[in-house]
């Protein structure tokens, strides 16, 4: 066991393969250096995909899989220039990774293959890793911000890099050449203003130089209900009014149409808009 962060366990884990085949539309293939999450955050969908028996709170554990790069090296050669996602149900800079390293291996065998990378974090020990990015040719670099509220932010994701420093992460990524991505998935709608707030988030992701916007509604799964009841009870971070607020507009709010009311293409004719394809 190793323990970056007071409360956290990180077990050292082997693992036979890599790569799996992904249910996503946009990736083929999921890579996952770790298995559970350090962030932590109440909206999580992975707590009800993974199943780790005795493991604690989401949130509290994290399994490193010490090998995944020497068997990634074995099995990237047989998937060509398919779309690896790094990762989908984790963090791949978990705060274990600046002392572990398994993501950076992962990107060095990728960056040396005819493989393709969308990279998904909300940390910006991801700049440590610029330098690899840049080899490989085919590549989304994807920040996820849900809301520039920090205290919906704190509350939320608990332990996950401030939205101020993912912004300037995306900033520092398109200074550096990377395609880069704005994942407001979910969109935590913080005000009864929707439109307004989308417009200033827009706003704001386009003069960090990101010119590519995934956006999509909160949809949350029984784990993470059960979570964000049990965390008002607990902490009283967010009074329990305005958590029932934010959570009713970001499950209600309709993007595809709420884009449409803001005139997005006239108004910013530079970013390339996507809500995904799942209602």
């Amino acid at each position: 066991m190793i323990s970056p962060l007071e409360g956290e366990q990180v077990k050292l884990i082997s693992c036979k393969s890599a790569l799996s085949k992904s249910g996503l539309y946009d990736i083929d293939y999921a890579l996952n250096p770790y298995k559970g999450c350090a962030h932590g955050c109440l909206y999580c969908y992975a707590p009800d995909i993974i199943k780790c028996e005795g493991c604690g709170e989401w949130g509290s554990w994290v399994e490193a899989r010490a090998n995944i790069s020497r068997v990634l090296k074995k099995e990237i050669q047989k998937i060509g220039d398919a779309m690896i996602g790094l990762a989908t149900v984790t963090d791949p800079y978990q705060p274990a990774e600046e002392r572990l390293g398994l993501t950076r291996a992962c990107i060095e065998v990728i960056s040396k293959s005819d493989a393709s990378l969308m990279l998904m974090t909300k940390s910006p020990l991801a700049r440590r890793d610029f330098d690899l990015l840049k080899k490989i040719d085919k590549l989304e670099f994807c920040v996820t911000i849900t809301t520039f509220d920090e205290g919906i932010a704190r509350s939320m994701e608990p332990n996950a890099p401030s939205p101020k420093a993912r912004l300037e992460l995306l900033r520092d990524a398109a200074d550096a050449g990377l395609r880069t991505t704005a994942m407001v998935s979910p969109w935590l709608v913080a005000t009864d203003h929707p439109e307004g707030e989308l417009i200033e988030m827009i706003e704001l992701l386009g003069q960090a130089g990101c010119r590519n916007i995934t956006i999509d509604r909160l949809r949350l799964r029984p784990t993470a209900l059960r979570r964000i009841r049990d965390t008002v009870q607990r902490t009283g971070h967010l009074s329990s009014g305005r958590l029932a607020s934010v959570i009713d507009l970001s499950e209600r709010i309709d993007v595809s149409k709420m884009l449409e009311s803001i005139h997005y293409e006239s108004r910013f004719p530079k970013i390339t808009f996507e809500t995904p394809m799942l209602d």
